[in-house]
């Protein structure tokens, strides 16, 4: 199991240094952070993943289009987050 994570690992963190600037958006911050963690990375890959994939996927159908945009960006913030 630890070559899969590591791979995941290492998966996650060229998919986030492909990331625009701009899109690496999801980090938390407190005093004293002064770097992105992993779980930082893992939630702005995953809210790319939501917006450019499946809600995407979902923008066929027109469900999510009817959605204003301010209630998808709250549903990619609640489904994003790294656990």
């Amino acid at each position: 199991a630890a070559p899969c994570l590591f791979g995941l690992y290492a998966f996650v963190a060229v998919l986030y240094n492909t990331l625009p600037a701009a899109k690496r958006s999801g980090a938390v911050f407190w005093p004293g952070k002064d770097a992105v963690t992993f779980s930082d990375a893992l939630t702005a890959v995953r809210r790319r993943i939501w917006a450019e994939g499946v809600f995407r996927e979902a923008e066929v159908d027109g469900a999510i289009a009817e959605l204003p945009r301010q209630v998808q960006d709250h549903l990619r913030s609640g489904l994003a987050p790294a656990p």
